[in-house]
């Protein structure tokens, strides 16, 4: 049985990243330290009830919307999170090299 804490977590992360917003941004509109969001990101650490419902209203979602828990969310952090860390290589040929081996990898 997965962990409710890292799916509700990747869910807060992906909903957080679908507003556009920073976890300094959402973390300062529900009165959480970043620290604090990013350990609930993480699933270290559970949000209160008061927080979620917060975080419903901030990011204007129904609550179920909260608890949606699939398979599209992760792939799609992990897409950007991968798009962020190629984008650091300022040479072209360096990315490829980065996409190359996140592909062997994946094999």
């Amino acid at each position: 049985m997965a962990d409710i804490k890292k799916q509700l977590g990747q869910r807060i992360k992906y909903l957080r990243k679908n507003k556009g917003l920073s976890q300094e941004e959402l973390s300062e509109m529900i009165d959480l330290t970043a620290r604090s969001l990013g350990n609930i990101e993480t699933g270290r650490f559970f949000m209160s009830l008061s927080n979620i419902e917060k975080l419903i209203d901030v990011l204007n979602i129904e609550p179920y919307e909260l608890f949606v828990f699939d398979k599209e969310p992760q792939k799609d952090i992990i897409f950007e999170d991968v798009l962020k860390k190629i984008e650091k290589f300022k040479d072209n040929n360096k990315k490829l090299y980065a996409i190359s081996a996140f592909i062997d990898n994946l094999s």
